[in-house]
């Protein structure tokens, strides 16, 4: 059974807002999201698993900039994700790969569900990379991290929505 986190709760309300983007925004917020993850929690020391983000999040940021409303990675990209994220031992960074990887394995475009599963996968890596001891709202109320990407994911979310 999953753990619910602070996440699910101060999160909730915001899924009529993802219900309502095109598709097309709701990826592009899936990938302002991933990318400011990645930028704030800190360096990926594997090797593997970084240029494995780094090649992805290229390919993703140049499918929102075609308007697109899923990232295709080559047959080769997606064939490797099982064994880079086998490597992916850092905290956080399986989560990350999770989050690309949702925006990708899709059959035509990111959905709602998928979105807000993108956006759990970004809050997930974030509270792991933190090493909070117990996952609960309690705990999570007071790590500023999580405080903070609850709030830029709303910010965000706002934004993207308007």
């Amino acid at each position: 059974m999953r753990t619910v986190l602070l996440w699910d709760y101060e999160m909730a309300s915001e899924k009529d807002s993802l219900e309502g983007m095109q598709p097309n925004r709701r990826l592009a917020l899936a990938v302002a999201a991933i990318d400011w993850t990645l930028e704030t929690m800190g360096p990926i020391e594997t090797d593997e698993v970084r240029t494995y983000l780094e090649e992805g999040m290229r390919a993703a940021r140049a499918a929102v900039q075609n308007g697109s409303s899923k990232v295709e990675l080559t047959e080769e990209t997606l064939d490797q994700y099982e064994s880079v994220d086998e490597v992916a031992d850092e905290p956080g960074t399986s989560h990350m790969l999770s989050a690309l990887l949702a925006c990708c394995d899709i059959p035509e475009q990111l959905g709602a569900e998928e979105l807000y599963g993108v956006l759990s996968f970004c809050y997930e890596g974030s509270l792991d990379r933190e090493d909070v001891p117990e996952w609960s709202s309690e705990a999570e109320r007071e790590n500023a991290r999580c405080l903070e990407v609850i709030a830029f994911q709303k910010d965000l979310i706002s934004r993207m929505a308007a």
